[in-house]
């Protein structure tokens, strides 16, 4: 598969990279910041009481100066903020004092306009409610769904490094990146007074986090007047101007919500959190996403509202997650997943994903390029949660990973009614099968014709019409003549014409005897060593 050729060699990259001691990362913008594959070691520097102070902080709130670089600019350190983010911390397993917290660094605090590698400020997760290899993944699953199967828009992006504060080490942690201005202005997203980004903080509350304070409440924030929606609290600014409406009626609101909203956005981050069976998402519990919007008044302006998911720390859970919501769905899966338009869009979009991005296979192959770089620090990590600190040990975490995803396609397939055909039953659907008709898990392709080496006629030539005018299962493209040639139809034993390039003749008659057989070419009625050193001089003699 090329995807696997790609990620091998960015491995054997990144394995030479380390292998000469420094990890070089001044080169990369902010895209590859947040790369899956690279494993960057990020360095704090504070004075010891400032991060007891952090550490012990359970506002949340306090900001403390650091001196921040990633291995390799030990000469470009930056002078950043640095605070305590909410959730729990993590005990050493292995003992000692430290506790392994979540953290905000705020690259451009104290030093205006400074940025680090295209970006402003660095949200490390520490996996408090799973683990950071679960939600890592959860996080990338996203970003898997990015492409025109799902999203059709850059959604978000996150990795993972290793922190070091005042010399001790923290382990790994989940690098997801921050919703922002300067995520919105590296995609291309963000005009002064003319776009608003909001985080929903719970049910039908959501605040400013992005745009004029003067003027918080969007063209958009003030049409969708109707629950779950709305503002609730009539006293903010950000509640609709008319106050609540109600709730329209179906074909009503399907035309307004595809007016007003990306609606493939919204349903993609709905499929994608479901997959993941994320029960803290906006679908399942209003709330960890945010929603952008810009100036439906400008009559220049065509873009509808965009969503991004954000903290997937709860992700993972039972394989069998009801990506409906069960018998207790929520208002937005009751609004939006139960009208029969939005709902057969879902559904779609979910099929388009599992036979896509989330083809066991892909998901696989991305677990297995994850793995390498991350198995020996997380077996390190003595803030893990997994129980264990052994390579081996974490290898059968990510054994387990890969299992869970590949049971979650079949259950999530089970239930939107997705049909995944697979007639070669090689774990690849057939929609992305190289060769669906021959079993090749491995999905090998040579020539990067469009068909695998295990049903290419001609393996080493690119041939994608796979054109084969004289029927001998040699393609046109690599066919050393257009008709039966001494190779091609050799009558070694008088009887029975052969191809010598294809010597299956032989082969699946091995060590049988009896009459008739293909592959006894000196009519012993044997197949043997002797027919083969026969076969042998004749293509040395006459083949070439």
């Amino acid at each position: 598969m090329r995807f696997r050729k790609v990620v091998l060699l960015g491995l054997i990259s990144m394995v030479t990279l380390l292998e000469l001691g420094t990890l070089r990362v001044w080169a990369q913008s902010w895209p590859e910041i947040f790369e899956p594959n690279l494993l960057l070691t990020l360095n704090l520097e504070l004075n010891a009481s400032d991060w007891d102070t952090v550490v012990g902080d359970e506002t949340f709130d306090i900001e403390v100066p650091a001196w921040f670089w990633a291995n390799g600019e030990e000469t470009q350190k930056l002078f950043v903020s640095v605070r305590r983010k909410s959730g729990d911390p993590i005990p050493n397993a292995l003992g000692g004092n430290e506790v392994k917290i979540s953290l905000k660094i705020d690259i451009n605090e104290y030093v205006s306009d400074q940025e680090w590698h295209g970006i402003n400020k660095l949200s490390l997760e520490n996996g408090d409610d799973n683990n950071v290899l679960t939600e890592g993944i959860a996080c990338n699953l996203h970003q898997l769904a990015s492409g025109p199967e799902g999203y059709n828009y850059d959604a978000w992006r996150g990795n993972w490094v290793t922190l070091y504060v005042n010399g001790v080490w923290f382990g790994v942690y989940v690098n997801a990146e921050q919703l922002d201005k300067r995520f919105l202005q590296n995609r291309g997203l963000y005009i002064w007074h003319e776009s608003w980004l909001y985080q929903y903080r719970g049910e039908y509350n959501f605040t400013l986090e992005i745009g004029d304070d003067l003027n918080p409440r969007s063209p958009t924030v003030n049409e969708l007047c109707f629950l779950p929606f709305a503002y609730e609290k009539a006293n903010s600014p950000l509640h609709p101007d008319g106050g609540l409406c109600d709730v329209p009626d179906e074909t009503a609101l399907v035309t307004q919500l595809n007016e007003l909203i990306d609606m493939r956005g919204m349903l993609a981050m709905a499929a994608v959190n479901a997959f993941g069976a994320n029960p803290d998402s906006l679908f399942t519990h209003q709330r960890n996403s945010h929603f952008l919007d810009f100036n439906t008044e400008n009559p220049l302006e065509t873009r509808k509202r965009r969503y991004f998911p954000w903290d997937v720390d709860a992700a993972f859970q039972r394989t069998d997650f009801d990506v409906y919501g069960g018998t207790s769905p929520t208002e937005y899966q009751q609004l939006i997943l139960n009208n029969p338009v939005f709902r057969a869009r879902y559904n779609q979009i979910m099929c388009d994903l599992l036979t896509g991005p989330f083809s066991p296979a892909n998901l696989v192959a991305f677990v297995d390029c994850i793995e390498p770089v991350l198995i020996q620090a997380v077996a390190d990590d003595p803030y893990n949660k997994l129980g264990t600190n052994t390579v081996e040990g974490v290898a059968a975490e990510f054994d387990s990973i890969r299992s869970w995803l590949v049971e979650r396609v079949a259950h999530v397939a089970d239930q939107v009614g997705c049909q995944i055909t697979d007639t070669d039953l090689d774990g690849i659907p057939d929609t992305q099968d190289n060769c669906p008709n021959v079993y090749n898990p491995d999905q090998s392709e040579m020539d990067t014709d469009g068909f695998g080496d295990a049903c290419d006629n001609c393996i080493f030539t690119d041939n994608p019409s796979q054109a084969d005018s004289d029927h001998d299962r040699i393609g046109d493209a690599c066919d050393k003549c257009a008709g039966p040639c001494p190779c091609q139809a050799a009558n070694l034993d008088g009887v029975n014409p052969v191809n010598l390039f294809d010597v299956s003749f032989l082969v699946n008659d091995w060590q049988k005897s009896g009459p008739g057989l293909a592959g006894d070419v000196n009519g012993d009625e044997t197949v043997n060593l002797v027919d083969l050193r026969i076969v042998a001089g004749y293509w040395l003699s006459v083949c070439n």
